[in-house]
């Protein structure tokens, strides 16, 4: 162990009785040397209570269906005070649709068909992932995938309706068709100047390419396609499979684009995002998934198929998730319905967990190791081993409510010795978080349930006994 650096003052002046005076103060060392200032808290008016040995709040709520039947690849537009949702075809039905009166339900299946009467090119049977917005003129404007009569090909097609529920009337021919190559998961989009795109994903030099996500003008009326399309993403290498289903949406002044990795049958199907300052890109990827099935400690299974609706004062991201496997590419998914907050331009989702790394907070009187093999990002907060030292976190909270806090330690106390830290929410109490003994000194995971107001809050780690290395907080 390193000593902490110790600084004595010491001032004094004899006038009839000699009076010394000395302050100490400890340093506190950030990343390994710079010199930080810790915040000084303010005088208790009465003895602090000793941790508390129990959670703080109750159990974050559990995930569940909003639409539990097979209702895949949702869709949800707000119009007329009520909320529509659309579906991959299914229940022999082109484009399957819901009602809610609001996004978080009761949803209710119609027992319509959006698209009664498919266009002569489509085979039927195979219409996929629709996507319906409104127009200026207040009709809607359905996109759908179709497979091309007489070819292996997967084009997509734009139809028409004066009201949500339909029956949309489909053009004579395809939106946008490649031969050879499936076109498929078709997003509507109107950027601020009133332009119209249609966003999809492409195959790439063959059936077994991961293709990518490409953006494509259309005219003003969305049923035509416009100008070259460009490709705004492809798969990266630590992305499974492949890419799809793409949702753009403006946020802060920058684009959103979520999209889906890996197949859709598959518990690894997952969601993802990237942003950019302009539509055309460059997009920067985020570095980890924002819906998985390890993210949600396997409550939901592959979630993917996301779009975001608003509700005129918050958002939610619609989603599905695989509720049944039949065998080979043959699932059942349910819908999902998740508020979404926007750290700083940024989506967050209610019950998903976001990563803080410690070495990314502000760290008071410990040190921050870099180049520490096993840990999320090369780099750890240690030698938090006195009263001094603490790291704070500002964490985000979509809503209030019960979150999980997930602490990603090593207890390097030694022997069978335990080791403890203290957590509190915004200068609250504090709750004890206990690292068991651990001679192997290994990561490991404890989780702490806690309740956040909405918006940004710190979350304080600071020294309880032993000797316990952060790596990093997930917050779900």
């Amino acid at each position: 162990m390193v000593p902490r650096p110790f600084l004595a003052l010491a001032t004094g002046a004899l006038v009839s009785v000699l009076v010394a005076v000395v302050s100490a103060l400890a340093s506190a060392v950030v990343d390994g040397g710079a010199t930080g200032a810790r915040p000084s808290p303010p005088a208790p008016s009465a003895p602090p209570d000793p941790p508390a040995r129990e959670p703080m709040g109750a159990a974050r709520p559990e995930p569940a269906p909003v639409l539990d039947a097979d209702f895949a690849d949702p869709e949800v537009i707000r119009a007329g005070g009520a909320y529509y949702g659309y579906a991959t075809n299914g229940g022999g039905r082109n484009v399957p649709v819901a009602t809610a009166p609001a996004p978080t339900g009761p949803w209710t299946r119609t027992g319509g068909d959006a698209l009664p009467a498919l266009p002569g090119w489509a085979d039927p049977g195979r219409t996929w992932a629709p996507d319906v917005s409104a127009r200026p003129d207040g009709s809607y404007l359905l996109y759908f995938t179709a497979a091309r009569k007489g070819t292996d090909d997967q084009c997509i097609g734009a139809a028409v309706a004066a009201t949500p529920a339909g029956p949309f009337t489909p053009g004579s021919d395809p939106l946008v068709c490649r031969d050879g190559k499936d076109v498929i998961d078709p997003a509507a989009f109107v950027d601020t100047d009133g332009t119209r795109y249609v966003l999809y994903k492409r195959e790439g030099g063959g059936r077994k390419s991961p293709g990518g996500l490409f953006l494509h003008r259309t005219t003003p009326d969305g049923t035509r396609a416009a100008g070259t399309p460009t490709q705004i993403l492809a798969k990266g290498d630590d992305e499974p499979s492949l890419i799809e289903a793409p949702a753009l949406v403006r946020q802060g002044g920058r684009y959103v684009l979520f999209y889906a990795a890996g197949v859709f049958y598959s518990p690894q199907y997952q969601t993802r995002y990237a942003t950019s300052a302009s539509i055309t890109g460059p997009y920067t990827k985020a570095p980890r998934p924002l819906l998985s099935t390890e993210g949600y400690g396997e409550r939901v299974t592959g979630p993917g198929g996301a779009d975001i609706v608003h509700d005129g004062t918050d958002s939610h991201l619609v989603f599905h998730g695989i509720t049944r496997f039949r065998g080979g590419e043959h699932v059942e998914r349910a819908m999902y319905v998740a508020p979404v907050g926007w750290a700083g331009g940024t989506p967050v989702v209610r019950g998903s967990p976001v990563r803080y790394e410690a070495e990314n907070g502000r760290v008071y009187g410990a040190r921050v190791l870099r180049d520490v093999p096993g840990t999320s990002g090369n780099a750890v907060v240690g030698y938090l081993d006195n009263a001094q030292c603490l790291i704070d976190l500002d964490v985000f909270a979509p809503v209030a409510g019960a979150y999980e806090v997930r602490v990603r330690y090593a207890n390097r106390t030694g022997g069978n010795a335990p080791a403890e830290h203290t957590l509190t929410v915004n200068g609250g109490a504090p709750v004890a978080v206990h690292y068991a003994p651990d001679p192997s000194a290994k990561w490991r995971d404890v989780t702490v349930q806690v309740v956040l107001p909405a918006g940004w809050n710190v979350l304080r780690l600071a020294y309880g006994a032993g000797f316990a290395e952060v790596d990093h907080v997930d917050v779900a």
